[in-house]
């Protein structure tokens, strides 16, 4: 109860500022939480695959279960068109240009909201000065208690916005190299895909 309440008056100290920050932070939070799970499998699949393919020259293709990337490349491969390793790396390489985004999800996204939140918190400190000028200008100086309001939604939307911006750049940043490692692994894979002869029969389609 004393959290919530302790919650309640900085909330109330930092003024609306500090609830746009609040909201953003909960968005990133989440994001970054979504992300993490999402991107998890797959770069334990496709890391399963290419030891699969690096060790095998005959089987070793992913299965209908594989979350991976190279999967999912090769279940949009259109295998009609296909005659040749040259057609096969055609299709794989179009396929991955075009799953390079949704792979990314929305680290974008996180990645503005990160940028974000300290420019939040330095607009609250614009807000905050503003009204101690204010107070100056209608009550002079001689009303340090008045001031002490704008002066603490100043600095309090300050240390907010870089508290809460710190971590989220942090986690996009280890979410980012996640999202390499495993587009370096499917990178890795499509050359030993391709030195062997692989039929439509071979992925199920």
């Amino acid at each position: 109860m004393n959290m919530v309440y302790e919650f309640s008056v900085m909330m109330a100290q930092g003024g609306p500022i500090m609830w746009v920050i609040f909201g953003v932070a909960c968005i990133a939070l989440g994001l970054l939480v979504w992300e993490a799970l999402k991107l998890r499998t797959p770069l334990r699949h496709a890391r399963e695959d290419y030891r699969r393919l690096h060790q095998s020259n005959s089987g070793g293709l992913p299965d209908d279960s594989s979350t991976s990337p190279l999967a999912g490349l090769l279940a949009g491969v259109r295998w009609q068109q296909v005659q040749t390793s040259d057609d096969l790396a055609r299709e794989l390489h179009l396929n991955l240009t075009a799953a390079v985004p949704r792979l990314e999800g929305s680290l974008p996204t996180i990645a503005i909201l990160g940028s974000l939140l300290p420019m939040l918190g330095l607009l609250g400190t614009v807000t905050g000065m503003i009204n101690v000028f204010e107070v100056i200008a209608l009550h002079g100086s001689g009303q340090p208690d008045l001031m002490a309001d704008g002066i603490s939604q100043a600095l309090l939307t300050t240390a907010s916005g870089l508290v809460v911006a710190i971590p989220v750049i942090f986690l996009h940043h280890l979410l980012t190299r996640r999202l390499q490692a495993l587009l370096g692994v499917t990178h890795q894979s499509i050359p030993l895909l391709l030195a062997r002869p692989v039929a439509p029969t071979d992925t199920g389609h």
